[in-house]
């Protein structure tokens, strides 16, 4: 796997040379919630910029468990946390390859090509999250999974079923493009908030309250959808000169010029 892993950085910075002439001045470097670029840079800086993160998470990766206390843990789920490591530096090179290509072809929709990686990466930590041994440095490191180990590990076997929701949830809105500040927040809620809500109830022997939890989430759905539904969310955007699909318009392409 580290094979692989130093593959996609290698990959990452030649693709990146080869294009390099292509690129314009200033690159897409931050987009906001709705998928629209909110920030840019120089070339010189932005295209090197995430192959060079991307470097630095590889090195954290194979540091990182040297400093823990409970290192020797490592050992018995290394097959996992390798897959997982390639997994979070396949995302980076992902978006590596996203900003590349929306840079050389403006007005495309960021967004689906996001949660595209994005879910496929939830899935991926959720295959493998009820594999990972208690440790400080990944998985659901709060107060009660680090003081229990079978607290940790009823924990990750939860957080494993979560985790493949979210990114069921985000796949299914690259194809959609529903609501995508309701499917980010809500995935991040799947993903790190209910694991965590759980492990407390887990620790207070009240793991029952739980549906309590799900009667607000189903609450929250109800209210959001309701607010989606009378929002007007499908319509065609004017960006950088293109009409740009915005959701699921009801109306054809505009035929009056984009200015």
């Amino acid at each position: 796997m580290k094979k692989i892993n130093l593959l996609l950085i290698v990959g990452m910075c030649i693709s990146t040379l080869i294009l390099y002439p292509q690129l314009p001045s200033l690159m897409p470097t931050h987009w906001n919630i709705q998928g629209n670029v909110d920030s840019v840079m120089p070339k010189n800086i932005a295209a090197f910029l995430m192959p060079i993160l991307t470097l630095g998470i590889y090195i954290l990766f194979l540091v990182v468990p040297n400093f823990d206390p409970n290192k020797k843990k490592y050992a018995l789920f290394q097959r996992e946390w390798e897959i997982m490591q390639t997994g979070f530096i396949g995302f980076f090179a992902y978006l590596h390859f996203i900003i590349l290509y929306i840079s050389l072809n403006p007005g495309t929709q960021l967004l689906p090509l996001m949660f595209i990686g994005l879910g496929a990466l939830f899935i991926l930590m959720g295959n493998y999250m009820s594999k990972i041994r208690q440790n400080y440095f990944i998985g659901i490191k709060v107060p009660w999974t680090l003081a229990n180990e079978d607290n940790w590990n009823k924990t990750h076997r939860y957080a494993s079923w979560c985790f493949v929701a979210a990114g069921i949830l985000t796949l299914a809105e690259a194809y959609f493009i529903w609501y995508a500040p309701f499917i980010i927040f809500g995935s991040l809620l799947l993903a790190g908030v209910l694991p965590t809500v759980y492990s407390f109830l887990l620790f207070k022997k009240q793991t029952s309250a739980m549906k309590y939890v799900y009667i607000g989430i189903i609450v929250v759905l109800a209210v959001m959808g309701f607010i989606r539904g009378i929002s007007e969310e499908d319509d065609w955007i004017c960006r950088e000169g293109n009409w740009v699909k915005h959701g699921k318009p009801s109306t054809p392409v505009p035929s009056v010029e984009c200015k």
